[in-house]
């Protein structure tokens, strides 16, 4: 189970962690086995929030902590389903259990485990696994793999008919959106995401994430080339520190090549922010 340590160092060049990665990814595939164990056999329940969560999330988180935990002792946790603990490390890793619950819950494949780590509140490295769809996304701080093999956001600077972006499920109701090629939406932010990363989507529009919503994903679209931004600030950078008490960015979020983010932002509409401005 044990490979070879990846050396990760942080933006002055300092070591700040030792990662197995090949561990870390069998520990990604252990978690999506106990999600599949319950796939198609769970019934979905509300939260508070009116958000929608299966005894599948709650095991799943339970058993990355104790994972993450017992190798990273000093390291802080933080994931959807239970309280935050904190380290003395200065890092964190933030736990999406099934990232898609809503999708996982109605039988559809595109949902996944996601686990992010982060410095100081910046983002280092993630990961992300579908098990349906056997995808496994991975960035180390330094490259972007896709099941093993480097990807890259699609630089083209070229749009068509055949293009898609990737959308939030109420896209029809709170944006409006001048394109000229393709929307599709798969109920996964973090496969939104990494869908940009490898090229397959021009872009996506992300609607309002939580911390754990993007921790895996981000740092794979980031060496990948791309960014994420806020929706009406492309070139503003996020905020991550301002989530770490579980709450949502404070208006939608946008992926992409650089290119593509300055593509789409002037032609997607917020209607809610539309609507405050208008009031």
């Amino acid at each position: 189970m044990c490979g070879t340590l990846v050396r990760m160092a942080d933006t002055d060049g300092n070591p700040i962690a030792d990662v197995d990665f090949d561990w870390l990814e069998q520990v990604l595939r252990a978690a999506g086995a106990i999600a599949m164990r319950h796939f198609r056999q769970t019934t979905a329940t509300r939260k508070a929030d009116n958000t929608v969560v299966t005894v599948a999330d709650h095991q799943v988180e339970a058993f990355l902590r104790d994972a993450l935990g017992r190798t990273f002792p000093a390291d802080g946790l933080l994931g959807e389903e239970m309280a935050t603990q904190c380290g003395q490390s200065g890092r964190v890793w933030a736990i999406d259990p099934i990232d898609g619950t809503a999708t996982y819950a109605i039988g559809l494949p595109v949902w996944g485990v996601s686990v992010g780590l982060l410095k100081d509140w910046q983002a280092l490295a993630g990961a992300f696994y579908m098990p349906l769809l056997d995808e496994y996304y991975f960035s180390d701080g330094r490259g972007a793999f896709f099941n093993g093999q480097p990807i890259h956001v699609d630089a083209s600077e070229h749009i068509d008919e055949e293009s898609f972006l990737v959308v939030t499920s109420e896209a029809h109701r709170s944006y409006r959106i001048e394109f000229d090629g393709k929307t599709r939406t798969f109920g996964s932010a973090a496969a939104h995401i990494c869908y940009v990363a490898r090229g397959t989507a021009v872009g996506a529009v992300l609607g309002q994430l939580s911390l754990w919503d993007m921790a895996g994903a981000l740092p794979v679209l980031r060496a990948a080339g791309g960014q994420l931004a806020y929706l009406s600030a492309p070139d503003q950078a996020l905020d991550l520190a301002g989530l770490a008490d579980g709450s949502k960015t404070s208006e939608p979020l946008l992926a992409g090549a650089p290119w593509a983010l300055h593509y789409f932002a002037p032609r997607i509409t917020h209607l809610k922010r539309e609507h405050e401005h208008a009031g």
